[in-house]
């Protein structure tokens, strides 16, 4: 998806934006879109690069010389195109999540599969957008930016969403006597599992590899979801 206007439904039962901002990969609304298309150009090289240097750096290593350097455009200038480091990582951020939602919906798009398919996807999908980041936006829980609080709960409901609507589709092959908690129950698990092991960075009481915790959480969730309480 690259500019386009879809929407997903949330665990509240609304519907809003999933991207469809000026800029791809930017949640509609959190960044103020420039008048000049020379400085929409800008702005998307500038996100690239810091989007780089998050990845690759973490939040410690997220500095403007850094960013400057990566993409090419002076620091002055970078500042003249965001509201500082805090609206820089604001869109930063923004933009991870929100690959993060188009990816999962868009491989959980098939409507032939299975649900252990659909599982597997999932877990794959979380699993790779979060090896991807030196620090998950989803991982970090304390912010005093109440607009990035926001996006981040509308994150995980659209990841949901996407995920809930895909299940169940195979909805004959759930037995657990309550779906839509048992659903609510793998998504979290799933999620917290991956983020928890990408912070620790592996160690004592820890999967081996994150090929081998992926298989594990998909296997225990088609079993949770299948087998009858």
């Amino acid at each position: 998806m690259s500019g386009g206007q879809e929407t997903a439904q949330g665990e509240d039962g609304h519907e809003d934006h999933v991207g469809g901002s000026w800029l791809p990969g930017l949640h509609e609304g959190l960044l103020e879109e420039p008048q000049q298309r020379r400085s929409r150009r800008s702005a998307l090289q500038i996100l690239d690069a810091a989007r780089t240097v998050l990845a690759r750096d973490g939040v410690d290593g997220f500095t403007m010389a850094a960013i400057s350097e990566a993409s090419g455009i002076s620091i002055g200038g970078i500042y003249g195109r965001f509201d500082g480091k805090q609206g820089l990582m604001r869109a930063v951020r923004d933009m991870v999540l929100t690959h993060l939602e188009e990816n999962l919906a868009e491989r959980l798009r098939d409507p032939d599969m299975a649900l252990a398919d659909v599982v597997r996807a999932f877990v794959t999908c979380l699993s790779e957008d979060i090896a991807r980041q030196a620090v998950h936006p989803l991982a970090e829980h304390s912010t005093d930016d109440e607009r990035l609080k926001t996006r981040k709960f509308r994150a995980r409901e659209r990841l949901f969403a996407s995920f809930r609507e895909a299940v169940l589709r195979n909805e004959d092959e759930i037995r657990h006597e309550d779906p839509e908690a048992a659903l609510l129950t793998v998504f979290h698990m799933c999620l917290g599992s991956f983020l928890t092991a990408h912070s620790l960075g592996g160690g004592e009481g820890l999967p081996r590899s994150v090929g081998q915790l992926r298989d594990e959480l998909s296997r225990a969730s088609v079993a949770y979801l299948t087998s009858p309480r």
